[in-house]
């Protein structure tokens, strides 16, 4: 009889972890917690072919949207708990802030800080999101950080560096967020933090003022007279097919971020040579891809916007937690 009790309590045991599991795969992908019943039926079906035996066990695992829910909010604060356990020992740590609008036009604002304690054991973590539905003055913003630093118990002294977006309501030496906090460390009796403009911003800028139009203009015009015609579209896939072509297709070119300008040079230099032969077939021909110096200038061009695309994309945050799942 223990015995039965000991293997139904281990069952459960079992059950509970797995829901949480699947509640954090849910939460770290962004998707509705009433997803979770589409994949217990789908594990049920499973567990039908493979395994029909241990149905009930799968039948056992709670993943109803509430369920979910809670499971993620127990994560959320386990995570929490850990953070702020972590931070208590940092011996000193740095922020990183990037303020921007949603579609919603809210103002969200990212805190991400990176600590260090005394056995040279780093914790990064983007801590919170705050929605400002206000203003969003430097003020405004300290206030916001102001918040996170006192729900971590983090010390100002211990504040090293800060690293932001290089707006006005950021960097301001006195108004500015940057003054708000230099003026809070100095009352600590710490030093003022270095103060560094992100990275990724800086690209921005760059792409703002690097002029590629003597190679995306040509591009863009002979990709819109490919993909522009239903017929032409679709006699050039075709084509690519029967050419055995490395790539099925090309992008479609849409004006938004500069750096997603990479994809569709790149794909435009390795279909070059079938794309001439499109156009020539066509009558309609293409003299840049003849001219050596401008194809230069091409590879050139999807080589620098890819490698930037990449770094940036390296940048990316790689949540290890659900705690912006609740937050938002």
């Amino acid at each position: 009889m223990q015995f039965v009790f000991k293997k139904k309590a281990v069952e459960k045991e079992r059950a509970t972890r797995a829901s949480f599991h699947v509640a954090n795969l849910l939460a770290k992908k962004g998707k509705p917690f009433t997803d979770g019943e589409l994949i217990k039926k789908c594990l049920n079906e499973v567990a039908k072919e493979m395994c029909p035996e241990n149905v009930d066990l799968f039948s056992a695992i709670s993943l109803s949207a509430n369920t979910v829910a809670r499971r993620v909010e127990h994560i959320e604060r386990n995570i929490k708990s850990q953070l702020k356990d972590k931070a208590s020992k940092f011996v000193c740590f740095s922020v990183a802030l990037d303020e921007s609008i949603d579609v919603s036009d809210t103002s969200q604002l990212l805190l991400f800080i990176r600590g260090i304690n005394a056995n040279f054991e780093i914790t990064e973590e983007l801590v919170s999101v705050h929605s400002m539905h206000g203003t969003t003055t430097g003020i405004d913003i300290f206030r916001e950080v102001e918040k996170s630093v006192a729900e971590y118990n983090l010390e100002w002294k211990k504040l090293k560096c800060i690293t932001t977006d290089g707006g006005r309501n950021m960097c301001g030496t006195k108004k500015g967020l940057v003054g708000q906090i230099n003026k809070v460390i100095e009352n600590s009796g710490g030093l003022k933090p270095l103060v560094l403009h992100c990275i990724l911003h800086q690209q921005a800028l760059c792409g703002k003022h690097l002029d590629l139009s003597s190679v995306l203009d040509p591009v863009i015009s002979t990709v819109n007279y490919i993909r522009s015609h239903g017929l032409k579209h679709r006699q050039f896939r075709d084509f690519l097919e029967e050419m055995n072509a490395e790539f099925p297709d090309l992008p479609y070119y849409t004006s938004v971020r500069w750096l997603s300008y990479g994809k569709i040079l790149a794909r435009f230099f390795e279909l070059r040579t079938e794309i001439e032969i499109f156009l020539n077939e066509k009558n309609h021909s293409q003299v840049l891809l003849k001219d050596s110096e401008w194809l230069w200038k091409l590879a050139f061009s999807a080589d620098l916007t890819m490698h930037l695309n990449d770094f940036t994309y390296g940048y990316k945050v790689k949540l290890h937690s659900s705690v912006i799942c609740t937050q938002r």
